[in-house]
């Protein structure tokens, strides 16, 4: 390519946005990974369209932050939106306080967020909520959610309280409503945003909040419902279907399952899909050429969630699983799960 032609292309973020805009959606699973050596962050895309989908550059000068002196912290994302916290080197009774973004990098655009350094810390656990389907006049809008832990009077209990900021008011709230929950893991790992209501993965509980109309509540994943001895918690993903309904796909010795949370009346979950490691073996074994050494023991398929760690990673479209299995020094190896074949391909 020309050098005119690949500045145009790399540099122009008018370029950028349009093609943000006009390109027709790719389903796609987006794995962020941070490296603790090197305080970078890289971004995997895995997909079953095989249509590769450009994006515009993940440079961040447009951000005005000299690059040199500071870090830069990926706290959330949102159909993407980010929010990003710059930090200074500097260290002193002069420092700078961090500054928090939201930035568009398909725009390059970005603007800071009035009040973060007072509700927001680098290192907490921040949610945001964006998706320009919900209002397409109103595209920029967006909220950030941080949910507040208050010890209890009762110590097996846990009050949780939520503050928000929203684009539309520019001013952060504390929520009225409060729910008191026995959650272990006070600091969920995964968050889903579906139809106004943000999901809250707490390992054995799932933590959910109403951003519309402030309501909060929570519900057990589906093996501590089933009184499983399983650490099934750390082996499984909520993600959102295509149909828009919230799915939970969990890994256990006997194979792989996905429930769908019903939200009429009382919240519950419903088992849609359940297949065990002997069926998926048989189909696919070619996949699992990686572990042939399980083969040679009676019983290897019954031992394969025992010697391998075997994770979802996320599910796409409703129809695929992907799968990391690895030993515990080992980097992942990427399986595709089909739901509707029950085929496994090694990616």
């Amino acid at each position: 390519m020309s050098r005119y032609y690949r500045t145009q292309l790399t540099e122009n973020t008018k370029f950028a946005a349009i093609q943000a805009i006009l390109c027709p959606s790719c389903p796609a699973l987006i794995h962020i990974c941070r490296h603790e050596e090197s305080n970078r962050y890289s971004l995997d895309v895995l997909s079953s369209t095989p249509t590769v989908v450009g994006v515009p550059s993940s440079r961040l000068d447009f951000l005005g932050c000299p690059i040199d002196k500071g870090n830069f912290h990926l706290l959330a994302s949102s159909n993407g939106l980010l929010c990003i916290c710059y930090t200074s080197f500097h260290r002193g009774p002069r420092t700078p306080p961090p500054i928090f973004f939201i930035v568009n990098p398909a725009t390059q655009q970005a603007q800071p967020i009035p009040g973060a350094p007072q509700h927001l810390v680098k290192n907490g656990v921040v949610r945001l909520v964006f998706d320009p389907l919900d209002d397409p006049l109103a595209k920029q809008k967006f909220m950030i959610v941080r949910a507040l832990p208050f010890a209890s009077s009762n110590d097996t209990l846990t009050k949780f309280r939520f503050v928000t900021f929203s684009s539309n008011t520019g001013r952060w709230v504390l929520s009225d409503t409060f729910i008191n929950a026995n959650i272990k893991q006070i600091r969920s790992s995964k968050v889903v945003y579906m139809s106004g209501v943000l999901y809250l993965d707490c390992q054995e509980d799932l933590l959910w909040f109403d951003v519309t109309r402030g309501v909060i509540g929570s519900t057990k994943m589906p093996w501590k419902l089933q009184e499983s001895n399983f650490k099934e918690w750390e082996r499984h993903s909520i993600d959102v279907s295509n149909n828009g309904m919230l799915m939970c796909t969990s890994i256990d010795k006997d194979g792989l399952a996905m429930y769908q949370l019903v939200t009429i009346g009382d919240h519950y979950w419903e088992l849609k899909h359940k297949k065990g490691w002997k069926d998926i073996f048989e189909m696919s074994g070619e996949a699992f050429q990686f572990c042939h050494s399980m083969k040679l023991r009676n019983g290897w398929q019954a031992k394969f969630c025992e010697r391998w760690f075997v994770r979802p990673l996320g599910l796409e479209g409703g129809r695929w699983v992907y799968l990391g299995v690895r030993l515990h020094w080992t980097l992942d190896k990427i399986l595709r799960y089909d739901i509707d074949t029950g085929k496994v391909d090694n990616i």
